[in-house]
């Protein structure tokens, strides 16, 4: 272990690094399933339809997904606290543009700086974190990050709902555009980056060091591999389908089947993110405990996922609270595995010099999957007879685009029984 990089590991700085660039990951979980529990709000604000808000909340998806690749190379060319900051306080700008859009069209360029700007913290994280922490910390630290992150998805249903109830969605959104622009001030001010012992490493190494493949040439082979396509469609499969229930439809979904109001209905949605915090530390160390094959353990959080959209299917109309309760719940606890289960494999079966480039093109895929599903399952929601009743839409409508969540679920699970150990090292 070269000077630079050990330092760095024992220097306490790293902690108030941790601190504020989880305060501001916060906001990036919270954004991405913001718009669930205020729906009707919309709705009335813009008299607008599902589809356009579907369009609206995907926005963040799709450009979130096409920023990745961008944040990746600024954060090896001027480090991850400029970024981090930088791209925070565009997420900043996109609420407050939110908060005060006249129409539909507004909010959703509102949406789309949002998601650029909370798509310029994961990648630049996981930089940091590689920087300020040894390797038998660094999974422990990204476990605890992902936690954060998900007590923000938690605050983003039932709280969020308090808040747009008690002083409407739009001055809620400028609220926390200021903090955000308050803690991207705060990384600038108060941390810094690690310094990059990779300079020196070259200097000291000349003479042994062999030429590193090309970008073009590890992005081919990465293209190449059918273990990368077989995760990265597993990912948009699972995680467009998990996330465009829980950051949309679940809500009104559940104030419509329960005939409950948007708080209780929030709640209920809020056990999928607390599923997530135990689901996927829990997964992330059952394997490893009992030396499970991750391919497997895949295979089996996938078929329960697939149960619980066959559930909501088939007995949606008598499930009622208590239901609905254990189910999101389960539902929470193998998304959370899902993603902490996938990551092990591709940590597994990928080469650590092609590791972190691999991440990046993967990334994108599930992000992309939730801006497809969004806006699908909106337009065949608008396109049932029955249409909207009231403020909400009608069961047919959901029942309808839940089917295509479930086939979308069906081909994942399919797939994941081909997912094989070790096969991208061989590529």
């Amino acid at each position: 272990m070269n000077q630079p990089a050990a330092a760095s590991f024992r220097d306490p700085h790293r902690w108030v690094v941790f601190a504020v660039i989880c305060l501001i990951y916060f906001f990036v979980y919270f954004h991405r399933v913001s718009t669930s529990v205020i729906v009707s709000d919309l709705l009335r604000a813009f008299n607008t339809n599902a589809t356009a808000l579907g369009f609206m909340s995907s926005m963040y998806f799709y450009i979130y997904a096409l920023d990745q690749p961008i944040v990746g190379y600024l954060a090896d060319r001027i480090g991850p606290r400029r970024v981090i900051a930088y791209w925070s306080m565009t997420a900043a700008l996109g609420c407050f543009i939110f908060g005060m859009a006249p129409s539909i069209g507004w909010a959703s360029l509102g949406r789309a700086l949002i998601g650029f700007g909370v798509g310029g913290v994961y990648v630049p994280t996981v930089k940091a974190l590689s920087q300020w922490f040894s390797e038998k910390e660094f999974a422990t630290m990204v476990g605890l990050l992902m936690s954060v992150g998900n007590f923000g998805a938690v605050v983003a249903t039932t709280p969020l709902a308090w808040a747009a109830g008690t002083w409407g969605w739009r001055p809620t959104f400028f609220l926390i555009g200021g903090v955000t622009m308050g803690m991207a001030i705060l990384m600038l001010a108060v941390t810094r980056d690690s310094p990059s012992p990779t300079n020196t490493d070259a200097r000291q190494n000349d003479t042994i060091r062999t030429p590193a493949p090309s970008l073009a040439r590890n992005t081919v082979t990465i293209l190449a591999s059918a273990q990368f396509w077989l995760l990265g469609t597993l990912f948009f499969g699972v995680y467009g389908t998990a996330v465009t229930l829980q950051g949309l439809w679940a809500t009104p979904f559940l104030m419509a089947v329960l005939e409950i109001e948007r708080i209780l209905a929030s709640q209920l949605n809020m056990l999928i993110p607390i599923g997530v915090i135990l689901g996927a530390p829990f997964f992330g160390w059952l394997p490893n405990r009992f030396s499970l094959n991750k391919a497997h353990t895949l295979a089996f959080i996938t078929a329960v996922y697939t149960l619980c959209w066959l559930t909501i299917l088939l007995v949606f109309d008598r499930l009622g609270i208590g239901g609905y309760a254990a189910l999101f719940f389960v539902m929470g606890i193998v998304i959370g595995g899902f993603i902490s289960t996938i990551w092990g494999i591709i940590r597994e079966t990928t080469p650590a010099e092609r590791l972190g480039l691999t991440s990046g093109i993967l990334n994108p895929a599930p992000f992309l999957g939730v801006a497809a599903f969004q806006v699908l399952t909106g337009n065949i929601i608008d396109q049932t007879e029955t249409g909207r009743v009231g403020e909400l839409y009608s069961l047919s409508g959901f029942k309808s685009a839940f089917s295509v969540c479930l086939a979308g679920a069906l081909v994942c699970l399919v797939l994941s029984f081909l997912v094989k150990a070790k096969t991208m090292r061989d590529g």
